[in-house]
């Protein structure tokens, strides 16, 4: 039976959850809407000659500078919250997200490819919070609750991934907002909705957040635990190369996931968003179990299992020919995509020294959205040439994943005889 909560480390996870809730229905409010902007040939971003190749190149750039702010953000806040406490940097992480936002938003009203490229990149670099949120995940945890709370994170960016493409289909969509607002004003509604969102996040932190978490050592940080010298612990090193492979499959099928529909079947925004809600569901309900079968078998096979089900998830999503044959692929990966985030970070953490806790889990927030950067780059490459090459190269990374993985449980368990 796993060990109860104690009031504070509740408390804070409360805190952690909401944070984390808000921000992703942010994140995810634009997500059906993001394609069309770029795909739909009478789009406002786009003379009419440029070429359906050239604007999917583009819209897998767009994707790519999300993370490659993140990859900044992330490490950066991590480090700094490690020296100067979880409260402020978080913060200060959030107002650089509300920026981001606003500037972003800003793009798509006055049809300025360059602001929304900025704005992305900001934006980006603002989400890099989520290495401090995991931080105090981590601070406030015991072993027997740590995967559980790793999990709610999971749970709250799920949930999040529902009621945000769902609203955000809406907003854009001509066809509830038609009477009400312009076709160019109602795409760029979800995006000036997730900036009052963020907004949000930064009005309530200094106010339920009352207790700080600086680092265990005081904030002095000694030469031997600088972050190169951890990040090349053999242990640390293998673990973030494993969720490097398993972040690369969770954002090829995440980013190119409506690109697909958008290209063989021509879904419109507000389905898009249901699809994009529908596939939360799983991911959800597998989130509230998740953390008792880290628990009980063990976070190395919950990540074995993740790469297992999302090699044989996207392998028949390749092969379905309509729409409503993708539902148990996308359960599939949905599955294995959460049982991915939880492992993955659980293990990571696990081997961090706790005085580096924020710049650890910094290093392994900057590898998964590295992942997702690559990924949206050489993915928006292969869907120029098919909608389903991008999604190959999921597959490839799964099953790789997967052979690092035992190899690396392999040499764990000699080192420890």
């Amino acid at each position: 039976m796993q060990k109860s909560a104690k009031p504070a480390e509740l408390k804070t996870m409360i805190i952690v959850f909401t944070t984390v809730l808000v921000g992703w229905i942010g994140f995810s409010l634009p997500y059906p809407v993001f394609s069309h902007l770029f795909l739909d040939l009478d789009g406002p971003l786009f003379a009419t000659e440029v070429t359906a190749q050239t604007r999917t190149l583009l819209l897998g750039a767009a994707i790519a500078v999300y993370p490659l702010g993140q990859i900044i953000g992330a490490p950066l806040f991590g480090q700094w919250s490690d020296r100067f406490g979880r409260r402020v940097v978080l913060q200060f992480a959030l107002i650089t997200a509300v920026i981001g936002a606003l500037l972003l938003a800003a793009g798509v009203t006055f049809s300025s490819l360059i602001l929304l490229f900025i704005g992305r990149f900001v934006a980006g670099i603002g989400e890099g919070n989520t290495a401090i949120l995991q931080s105090l995940a981590s601070d406030v945890s015991n072993p027997a609750t740590k995967a559980r709370n790793f999990a709610a994170i999971g749970i709250a960016m799920d949930l999040g991934f529902v009621a945000g493409p769902i609203v955000g289909g809406m907003l854009a969509d001509p066809a509830f907002t038609g009477s009400i607002v312009s076709k160019e004003l109602a795409m760029a509604l979800p995006f000036w909705t997730a900036v009052g969102l963020f907004v949000i996040n930064v009005a309530v932190i200094p106010f339920f957040l009352k207790r700080d978490f600086p680092a265990a050592h005081g904030g002095v940080i000694t030469p031997d635990a600088s972050l190169p010298h951890a990040a090349m612990a053999p242990s640390i090193r293998s673990l973030l190369i494993i969720t490097f492979l398993t972040y690369w499959t969770i954002m090829i099928f995440f980013d190119f996931f409506p690109v697909f529909f958008v290209q063989v079947y021509n879904t419109p925004p507000w389905e898009l968003g249901v699809n994009a809600a529908l596939l939360s569901v799983p991911l959800i309900l597998s989130g509230l179990v998740v953390g008792r079968i880290a628990t009980h078998f063990g976070s190395v096979a919950t990540a074995m299992a993740s790469f297992l089900l999302m090699f044989l998830g996207i392998a028949l999503f390749i092969e379905m020919t309509n729409e409503t044959d993708h539902i148990l692929p996308v359960i599939l990966v949905a599955v294995g995509i959460n049982f991915g985030q939880t492992a993955t970070s659980v293990l990571v953490s696990d081997v961090a020294p706790a005085q580096q806790q924020g710049r650890i889990m910094g290093l392994y927030r900057a590898m998964t959205v590295a992942a997702g950067g690559l990924a949206a780059v050489v993915g928006g490459f292969f869907a120029s040439i098919s909608p389903q090459a991008p999604f190959m190269t999921a597959l490839v990374t799964a099953a790789l994943g997967l052979g690092i993985l035992l190899a690396w449980t392999h040499r764990s368990k000699r080192a420890r005889a």
